[in-house]
């Protein structure tokens, strides 16, 4: 019979957040290391999930926010309520505690999974929107990017597939939405297994352990327009809304959003 396992000890906790996909995942890590971690698949959902669920988290490890010292946020390429809901909560915790806060972009902490074990390159795709994907290639040796994130089609994915010389693996939730299309073309690479459709626990601990933590809120990776942008002048007219006005307010939201200073926030 084991020993009892008994509840961490956390000196200098930094807490991961991550509602990039359809799973809400939460890390207590410290030094690169997972003292406690939380998934919940609740697509759609998440929202009402991410506050309690932080809570339990911390409670299970008798914390509180203010013992937290610092906040790591995946910033995306993702869902766009996902990374909002996650980068607007964990804001409201850093500035309210006091702590700093990091962004963690998403397609490499995929691709740091399977690096030990595989050769060549590994290509994230992540689902985006129908027939798109966000792609990302890396050299599995190093886990070195070889190009900058990009919103892809299917085909455009094939054809980057298609350029690179070696052992070729390819993860993430865009194969597996578009698994008809992949299977029935030439890609001449293996398709990880689904395991492998999320970043593990121990890769957002060690991401957050290198990251680098500032006062400054996080700001987002997104790597093409919201529909609602896309489709904003049409969605005006079915409202009864000038589209010229439309554009104009979305600019003047988007372009002025500030956090406020701590000055600003007690004021």
């Amino acid at each position: 019979m084991g020993k009892p396992q008994s509840t961490p000890t956390f000196d200098a906790p930094v807490l991961v957040l991550d509602g990039t996909e359809d799973r809400l995942h939460l890390v207590l890590a410290q030094n690169g290391l997972v003292g406690a971690a939380q998934q919940w698949t609740v697509p759609g959902r998440a929202m009402q999930f991410l506050a309690p669920a932080i809570k339990g988290l911390l409670d299970s490890a008798s914390l509180t926010t203010a013992d937290l010292t610092g906040i790591a946020c995946v910033r995306g390429p993702g869902s766009f309520t996902g990374l909002r809901m996650v980068l607007a909560t964990a804001l409201g915790i850093a500035r309210a505690a006091g702590v700093p806060m990091a962004g963690l972009d998403y397609l490499p902490l995929l691709a740091a999974g399977p690096a030990p074990m595989a050769e060549g390159t590994i290509v994230a795709v992540t689902h985006s929107r129908t027939r798109q994907v966000y792609v990302q290639p890396f050299a599995a040796a190093t886990r070195t990017a070889l190009a900058a994130p990009a919103p892809l089609s299917l085909d455009e994915t094939l054809a980057l597939c298609a350029t690179f010389d070696g052992p070729l693996a390819l993860l993430g939730s865009g194969l597996r939405r578009n698994a008809a299309f992949f299977a029935e073309s030439p890609l001449a690479g293996a398709i990880l297994p689904p395991r492998f459709d999320h970043p593990l626990p121990e890769v957002y601990a060690e991401a957050a352990c290198a990251a680098e933590y500032s006062a400054a809120p996080v700001d987002p990776l997104y790597l093409r327009a919201s529909d609602a942008e896309d489709n904003l002048r049409s969605i005006a007219e079915r409202r009864g809304m000038d589209p010229d006005e439309a554009e104009r307010r979305l600019d003047d939201a988007t372009s002025s959003l500030r956090a406020p200073s701590g000055s600003e926030a007690d004021a």
